[in-house]
């Protein structure tokens, strides 16, 4: 009778994994260097249309601060023609990025439409979580921060992302991270579908958070 109590050596098969990733978010944040003159005359510029234009954040989720009307982009002003140039190009880089990523064929151009408005929260100012319809893409230019929002370790000032993923807010694993935050670093651009949830939470201390947010409608030929 043979010993049913010797043990089997297990053998390791030739595994092959295949790492799928699904339905991607994909965020393209750039960093834009020798802007420092460029946003000193944008925040000169976005500070005067405060104190010379109504006031456009009524309907918006801000709560307090200046935004200007999402008419921005439509003006002539030296420094904003050299960020609307700069915003142009990230838009078309990141709109390839997503159609390679999302799309079953690749265009061979992409059009878009464009608009934008400058924004300035100052302390205890905040801005509640949403989305830009109407749009496809999205994205904030930072033109100055205050001094809390560029602490790594607090909220304040910062831009937050959520995890779109219903399922991964319902049922989470243990120390799983479903909130992103980005500290606004004054020549930084951040683009993200327009559909992804986002919020800036209020900063204490002196200083003001100047950007400029736009939008983008992709239209494919």
């Amino acid at each position: 009778m043979p010993d049913v109590r010797r043990s089997h050596k297990f053998t390791v098969p030739c595994l092959i994994d295949n790492l799928v990733t699904l339905y991607p978010t994909s965020l393209l944040h750039r960093r834009i260097p020798g802007m420092e003159e460029t946003n000193r005359q944008l925040a000169v510029y976005v500070k005067s249309l405060e104190e010379t234009e109504p006031n456009a954040v009524d309907g918006t989720t801000n709560d307090g601060g200046f935004q200007t009307t999402t008419e921005l982009l439509k003006r002539d002003h030296p420094a904003l023609n050299i960020f609307k140039q700069h915003m142009k190009m990230a838009v078309h880089d990141y709109a390839r990025t997503l159609v390679n990523q999302e799309c079953s064929a690749s265009p061979p151009t992409l059009e878009f439409a464009t608009w934008g408005w400058g924004a300035i929260l100052r302390e205890g100012n905040t801005q509640g979580i949403h989305i830009h319809p109407y749009a496809n893409i999205s994205g904030v230019y930072y033109v100055a921060a205050p001094p809390a929002a560029l602490e790594t370790s607090r909220d304040g000032g910062k831009i937050c992302f959520y995890d779109p993923r219903p399922r991964a807010n319902m049922n989470q694993i243990p120390r799983q991270i479903t909130r992103r935050r980005v500290t606004p670093m004054p020549g930084d651009m951040i683009l993200f579908p327009s559909w992804l949830e986002h919020s800036v939470s209020a900063f204490h201390g002196p200083g003001e958070r100047i950007s400029i947010a736009f939008n983008a409608k992709l239209t494919t030929t």
